[in-house]
């Protein structure tokens, strides 16, 4: 798009968003409230469909009915880029502590990762390029898919969606996530890696059980177990550049009912984070050779098992730049700041840009009084005047993203 027309779409973009951020604010309020949990979100998936139905697009449900996407398309859309904008709907086994009147309404679980926010801008953007493709803004050959996503928690959501064919056709995704730290009216953006792969691990070690007193007799897993994690600890990060960010941590340990005994069996998890597939499998390679030596010191049998893996998200330098530009003409360009460092945090989006040219952005939800908590905390909420500027620079930046920008 020409400066100028970008400048009048912004506009119309604007005015549209402005008109609908009551019902933006609706949708989040209801999932808030009716959260559900990975692998179990078909109430979600259903009311989203409704939703999508009521803006006369035709929903498409993945397997099992959990998630659900759409196309709005142009008039000339054949031969045109499509568009991705992602949003996940799955909530955390968190008890709420919000006396809000929207707060969760299902004990034990509550959004407190901003999914239900990253849903309703999702939403909001449909409601605002549905609203548009009626003017002149619309035109040319292009699709924009619309995309509510199950399972981003459990990491196999994006996967699920992939396989159910919600990529097919897509040339580029966009995806925002909300971020506590940051106040309402500004993004951030970085292009390459953005958050870090993650691999979960189990270990189970298994020997000979005996009496505490008696521990030769034994094959000590405990010994083993303690032994094994002291070596990853130490060796991974000698075993890597310094300036490669390696994470590995051991999140669980379950061994033994009683003081006095040396137990058959110690099992232990954890998980392992890197910022490219290369560190990734050879971090791996080094925790298997571990492995194999922990058995070697100890009368022990050990199996390391990676249980899921996500890859890193790493942004494409060209999709980040027209987001970050979509920003910049919602609230300026002070207010679009360049994230330094990537985070050492996992995010399944991770699927879509390991397949598409992709970018995420974080879009600030601290308010004055309110929106500060951290994710993943029972306090977590937003200040939802928030999901107004997320609704309108999705539209924009997936306007401009199919008038060649990606091309």
């Amino acid at each position: 798009m020409t400066i100028s027309t970008a400048i009048e779409v912004s506009k119309s973009v604007g005015h549209i968003a402005r008109s609908v951020a009551s019902d933006i604010q609706k949708v989040r309020r209801h999932l808030h409230q009716r959260p559900e949990l990975s692998e179990g979100e078909y109430a979600t998936t259903e009311y989203l469909s409704n939703l999508i139905h009521e803006q006369g697009l035709d929903p498409k449900l993945a397997g099992d009915r959990r998630g659900v996407w759409a196309d709005l398309r142009s008039c000339d859309h054949a031969g045109g880029p499509c568009v991705a904008i992602r949003g996940d709907i799955d909530a955390l086994p968190i008890q709420t502590e919000l006396s809000a009147e929207y707060a969760s309404r299902r004990p034990g679980i509550m959004h407190a990762c901003g999914h239900d926010a990253h849903t309703a801008m999702v939403w909001g953007a449909m409601a605002i390029l549905n609203q548009l493709s009626k003017s002149n803004a619309f035109i040319g050959k292009r699709t924009v898919r619309f995309l509510f996503q199950p399972a981003e928690e459990i990491s196999t959501g994006g996967l699920h969606m992939i396989e159910a064919g919600a990529l097919s056709g897509v040339d580029a995704a966009i995806a925002l996530h909300v971020d506590p730290t940051r106040p309402v009216g500004s993004f951030g953006h970085r292009a390459g890696a953005f958050t870090a792969g993650c691999d979960t691990f189990t270990l189970v070690i298994k020997g000979q059980s005996g009496h505490g007193a008696r521990p030769h007799l034994t094959g000590d897993t405990v010994g083993a177990a303690a032994s094994w994690i002291n070596d990853v600890y130490c060796r991974l990060p000698r075993n890597h550049d310094a300036r490669e960010a390696v994470v590995v941590n051991v999140g669980q340990i379950t061994a033994g009912s009683a003081s006095n005994v040396v137990p058959g069996e110690a099992r232990l998890s954890g998980t392992l984070r890197t910022l490219s597939v290369d560190a990734a499998t050879r971090s791996a390679k080094l925790m298997r050779q571990i492995t194999r030596a922990t058995e070697l010191k100890f009368p022990v049998k050990a199996d390391l098992t990676f249980v899921t893996h996500t890859p890193p998200v790493i942004n494409d330098f060209r999709v980040n730049a027209v987001f970050r530009h979509a920003a910049e003409l919602r609230v300026g360009p002070a207010k679009v700041v360049a994230i330094d460092q990537p985070s050492m945090g996992a995010e399944d989006f991770s699927f879509c840009t390991s397949i598409v040219p992709g970018a995420m952005m974080r879009i600030g939800v601290a308010g004055d009084r309110i929106g500060s908590e951290p994710l993943h905390t029972p306090n977590f909420d937003i200040d939802e005047s928030a999901l107004e500027h997320g609704a309108a620079v999705m539209a924009l930046a997936a306007l401009d993203l199919t008038s060649g920008a990606i091309a």
